[in-house]
């Protein structure tokens, strides 16, 4: 005779199996990858969710914008801000774009039309059609910024002022990070602004009227002279610690930038996006060449900021 025990768990089996068999295994929906996952489907948990965000771009004259000298030469600015959503998907391969390379994702705006702008007119309508997102991750240290690109179709031709800016494709770069890269990279400037602070700091310590280098006022020739060559090694000590920072800040967060972090698919670490450049592209005799018409940045959607 069966134990009874053993006759319950023969009984239960087929049940277990099948409950087995309905269940959703959890790691299903992460083993396809980027841009191969209907991101429309997925819970807010998974690092390929849809996010929303604002991209507030800004037309205007840049000190490196390669325009007629008068364009935006009265410092107008035309600002658009654009409110999209990030997705996961797969661009289409017939859809891709040469200058964002392969691999890249879609963006669309979320608005209908997608944005709208003042000018002398009143308020102007505009449309932009969607395209598609890629991230160039750094080769260096920890805390170097990653390269987001995109590029979005401007439908609408615009003009405030002397800034006009004709319907064709946007391209968008600009500096991210995710959370942990951005602390990183807050902590590898801090040494770096204090530097260029104290070599400013020294420099006008000299130069004051009232507690400065006495030798400067020229009573003695001989001391002036040697005040002279000492003010310029403080100057030139002051202006490379200056490029330094420059230089730094193309890699790791600016000093004055406090980032809002947000949701973008990849991850789950919320991601800090800094300022960037707004370019279009014109063709050239072999090739083509990126020229910058404005900045831009972006925030994400009331909401879905990240603490």
């Amino acid at each position: 005779m069966v134990p009874s025990s053993y006759s319950k768990s023969f009984l239960l089996a087929p049940l277990l199996l099948l409950v087995i068999l309905v269940l959703p295994t959890p790691s299903l929906a992460f083993s396809t990858g980027a841009g191969t996952t209907d991101s429309t489907t997925i819970t807010s948990s998974s690092p390929w969710s849809p996010s929303a965000w604002t991209i507030n771009i800004n037309f205007g004259r840049e000190s490196s914008t390669d325009l007629p000298p008068e364009w935006g030469e009265s410092g107008a600015r035309l600002v658009l801000p654009v409110p999209v959503t990030v997705r996961s998907d797969a661009m289409p391969s017939n859809d891709m774009d040469a200058v964002i390379g392969n691999g890249a994702m879609i963006i669309e705006p979320t608005n209908e039309p997608s944005s709208t702008y003042i000018n002398s007119r009143g308020e102007q309508k505009v449309q932009i059609n969607g395209g598609g997102w890629k991230i160039d991750l750094p080769q260096g240290s920890k805390g170097y910024a990653s390269t987001l690109k995109m590029h979005l179709d401007l439908c609408t031709e615009l003009e405030r002022n002397d800034v006009t800016v004709s319907a064709d494709r946007l391209y968008l770069f600009a500096p991210c990070w995710r959370e942990g890269e951005y602390q990183r990279g807050k902590m590898a400037m801090e040494p770096i602004v204090a530097a260029a602070k104290e070599a400013q700091r020294v420099l006008d310590e000299q130069l004051s009227h009232e507690d400065g280098d006495r030798r400067l006022d020229g009573t003695d020739p001989i001391d002036t002279v040697l005040a002279y060559k000492d003010m310029a090694k403080l100057v030139a000590d002051r202006d490379e610690r200056k490029r330094r920072r420059r230089e730094a800040e193309k890699i790791y967060p600016r000093d004055d930038d406090e980032a809002i972090m947000g949701a973008w698919p990849g991850t789950t670490e919320p991601m800090a996006i800094g300022s960037g450049a707004v370019l279009l592209k014109r063709k050239k005799l072999l090739g083509y060449e990126l020229f910058t018409v404005g900045r831009w940045g972006a925030v994400p959607a009331q909401g879905t900021t990240c603490q």
